[in-house]
């Protein structure tokens, strides 16, 4: 029986993660646990797979790798590799079958959420990704602020090419997966309007200490925080008491925000730079949720946030991803700085 190739984030789980991969499957349980997370739907990977033979665009992706001479040795000639295979998607157009679904989709998200060309999050999610064995993370590419659909359908094929960054193809050399394998879901949410966002840890990534969540905050979406753009601000919080036990306020100089299509980089207003980006109880209630998920998962997590400018607390604060931590106090190696280095990362 065939599968489907759209799912709504509130019908997956855990055990769809071979249809919908990791971080749709995540977000599914999020949300089960009646913890907020903005609507969307999966674009699963039947309709990946169905792509990739339907276009013919698998079968060149295996002659190229097999005609390839010998395995890349520098950053460059993996990019060189990456770039090839991109080549090869992109300019394929979806199957009719799998736009209509989609196509649909987005018109029922605009339905819920009562909006024309709703701006949207279309994220990657790959099947082994942010899971407790595996670093994927990071490796696939996600875009912010989407708007209509001729631009959700070329994203969704970004998100499939990216399944063979160089740092994803690197990785899977590293750890002696074929280059040519797994598949990839995509993930499609209605776009938070982002005031503030970050990360949280329910353990501390330096110290390991696992009493005490840790969150990471700046003004605009996250990405600031996860690229390392700006010092954040920090607030510890200890799970058993539920208190604010630190609260570090940095001086914050630039943020990414929403712009006409996409995100783009900009200066923090001089009067807001030193100016918290969290109240005391959006930490605290931030926090509330992050010990919820950790103790429903039963392992340390790291989960990314954002709080919709146009709600007021509480209904401001949304989940929009949540991974076991899979490092903690863990010294990276040789090739782990390597992918850094070539992903921009320090």
């Amino acid at each position: 029986m065939p599968q489907p190739i759209i799912l709504w984030i509130e019908e997956v789980g855990e055990e769809l993660t071979p249809l919908v991969g990791s971080k749709n499957a995540n977000l599914g349980e999020i949300t089960r646990m009646g913890l907020p997370v903005p609507p969307g739907f999966a674009v699963t990977t039947e309709a990946y797979d169905e792509f990739m033979a339907q276009t013919g665009a698998g079968e060149e992706i295996e002659q190229y790798l097999n005609n390839f001479p010998e395995r890349p040795k520098t950053p460059s000639e993996y990019g060189e590799v990456s770039q090839r295979i991109k080549d090869i998607i992109l300019p394929k157009d979806l199957p009719e079958e799998i736009q209509d679904a989609i196509d649909c989709a987005y018109d029922e998200l605009n339905r819920k959420c009562q909006m024309t060309d709703v701006p949207m999050a279309v994220r990657s999610s790959g099947v082994a990704e942010d899971l407790p064995t595996a670093s994927f993370a990071g490796q696939y590419d996600s875009y912010l602020n989407v708007r209509g659909k001729d631009a959700l359908f070329e994203k969704v094929k970004r998100c499939w090419a990216s399944l063979y960054t160089a740092r994803s193809i690197m990785y899977r050399e590293k750890h002696n997966l074929p280059v040519l394998a797994g598949s990839m879901g995509v993930g499609v949410q209605r776009m938070v309007t982002p005031r503030t966002a970050g990360v949280g840890f329910t353990v501390h990534p330096g110290t390991g200490d696992d009493t005490k969540i840790l969150l990471e905050a700046n003004w605009g979406t996250g990405e600031s925080v996860v690229q390392g753009v700006v010092i954040p601000d920090r607030y510890v919080i200890d799970k058993e008491t539920s208190t604010l036990e630190e609260k570090k306020i940095s001086c914050k100089l630039r943020q990414i925000v929403i712009g006409d299509m996409g995100t783009e980089e900009q200066e923090v207003p001089e009067n807001r730079q030193s100016l918290p980006c969290l109240s005391d109880e959006e930490a605290l209630k931030i926090a509330e949720f992050a010990a919820v998920l950790e103790k429903s998962y039963g392992m340390p997590l790291d989960i990314e946030w954002a709080l919709d400018d146009t709600l007021s607390f509480p209904e401001n604060i949304f989940l929009v991803q949540a991974r076991p931590v899979t490092k903690v106090v863990e010294k990276k190696d040789t090739i782990d700085k390597t992918l850094d280095r070539m992903m921009g990362r320090y």
